[in-house]
């Protein structure tokens, strides 16, 4: 267990693979000790641990099932507190995107996006609020501009982000004045492998600034939230290029 009392702590969900890890990897070179959590991609976290005590600092991969999120939110409980007593700052990233149109979604899937976009969230915020109050620490939660405008294809979806983005709302009071609590609503960070290009191109030219986003582009957003941006809380950052504009 970490016992530097000057070590900041912070706990990334869903960080194996693609923002979440560029989002570990950023505040680890901020000069936190990262834990974060994954279900299969144990290769991946393997990886990523690795990377991370390579800047010096310290790591910790939890395997977690957030689509369970009691079951889930008390593993990630146990595991951080032999790792440290603290927390500076939670992200909420973990998150799964499959279609779900009206006419093809179940109660089945409905519950499993609400699990691990809201249910989860809302239980981590709580197991360790006195933490995060202790530190003043941050919480991001990653959110998703189709939470304002849904695409029919992905509704059920969309409906979560939006119970997420609600739920950052109602933190940033809840948690306030010790802890802040923002969401970042990308646009398109990574293209789907199999969105073809005459669709790229459509998508591009309604972003105003001409080009989509990074995943550093998210963790640059993120670590202005956790250090700089100290005094921003109940706010969504619409990191998208111009894209809501248009």
């Amino acid at each position: 267990m970490s016992t530097d009392s000057n070590v900041r702590i912070a706990l990334i969900t869903g960080a194996a693979k693609r923002v979440g890890r560029e989002i570990a990897l950023r505040l680890a070179k901020d000069g936190y000790d990262i834990a974060f959590t994954f279900l299969n991609s144990a290769r991946d976290a393997a990886s990523l641990v690795d990377e991370i005590k390579k800047h010096g600092r310290k790591c910790l991969a939890i395997r977690a099932d957030l689509m369970e999120p009691v079951v889930g939110v008390e593993a990630v409980r146990t595991q951080l507190a032999g790792f440290s007593s603290r927390l500076n700052v939670l992200v909420n990233n973990a998150s799964i995107y499959e279609p779900s149109s009206l006419g093809k979604t179940d109660v089945a899937q409905i519950r499993r996006f609400w699990a691990i976009h809201v249910e989860a969230p809302l239980l981590l915020c709580k197991v360790f609020a006195g933490q995060l109050r202790a530190a003043r620490g941050h919480v991001v939660n990653m959110l998703d501009l189709l939470a304002e405008r849904p695409w029919p294809e992905y509704l059920s979806y969309c409906t979560s982000k939006a119970g997420l983005w609600n739920l950052t709302l109602g933190l940033a009071r809840e948690l306030a004045p010790e802890v802040t609590v923002n969401g970042i609503a990308p646009g398109v960070v990574e293209w789907a492998k199999d969105m073809p290009e005459s669709e790229r191109e459509k998508y591009l030219k309604r972003v105003p600034l001409g080009r989509a986003g990074t995943p550093e582009d998210v963790a640059e957003a993120v670590s202005f939230l956790c250090g700089a941006g100290s005094y921003v809380t109940g706010q969504v950052i619409r990191l998208d290029g111009g894209r809501s504009l248009t």
